[in-house]
């Protein structure tokens, strides 16, 4: 079903409190991380082993890259404790999910392990955030913008697997603002990074997927919601 423009509401995070933005390896993540640094967040960027994502463009100046090696969850842990040491306690959590197109089956099942691990070491700090401001956990992945109904766009059902973490984790830390959009691989870099400043912004933590598409921002619902 259609949504408006969601509402804006203006905020950042708690000083010393860290963006961790994952690398799916397009200009996307350059142009989000631009957004963000501008509105006075504190951007690192997590890239995956360079085998698994090749591409890593250049992220605007004052954004830090951290990459990782593999995606042993011992790794992981320790990248996770030199982010919050080194710029800060992580207070938000953006994944951009590669497009299927980039890597293979096997590699796509693995950057989607990590991000079920990443939740798993960041329950902590998103959770203790929550207490003071605002925290987030956004997974975007880029199925068709019609969360993989629509027939038009060729993509991995891999990805999906985002949205049933992000619900599931929305119901576990209740104050913890968790999000799953799905975005049209047609929209380019800058109307991306757009439409996730936007749901960021969103003062309606009711909604917990959102898509975007050539027709614009849509949710699902029953068809008697519909129908009412």
């Amino acid at each position: 079903m259609p949504l408006p423009v969601p509402d804006f509401w203006q905020f950042t995070l708690p000083e010393f409190h860290t963006c961790l933005l994952t690398d799916d390896g397009s200009l996307t993540t350059n142009r989000l991380a631009k957004l963000l640094s501008e509105e006075g967040w504190q951007v690192v960027v997590l890239s995956f082993p360079q085998s698994i994502v090749m591409e890593r463009p250049p992220l605007p100046q004052g954004v830090n890259r951290v990459a990782l090696a593999n995606f042993s969850e011992e790794h992981l842990q320790q990248q996770l404790a030199i982010i919050s040491e080194t710029y800060g306690l992580i207070g938000a959590f953006i994944h951009l999910h590669p497009e299927h197109k980039v890597c293979d089956s096997k590699s796509e099942k693995s950057i989607l392990k990590s991000v079920f691990l990443l939740a798993k070491h960041l329950k902590r700090s998103l959770n203790q955030v929550a207490q003071t401001g605002r925290s987030y956990f956004l997974t975007v992945a880029r199925l068709d913008g019609e969360f993989g109904l629509g027939a038009t766009i060729d993509f991995s059902a891999i990805s999906g697997g985002l949205f049933g973490l992000t619900k599931t984790l929305n119901l576990e830390w209740e104050g913890v603002f968790c999000r799953a959009i799905d975005l049209s691989p047609e929209l380019n870099a800058e109307a991306s990074a757009n439409f996730i400043m936007a749901e960021l912004h969103d003062p309606n933590s009711l909604i917990l997927e959102v898509a975007y598409n050539s027709q614009g921002r849509v949710t699902l619902a029953s068809q008697t919601a519909c129908i009412a």
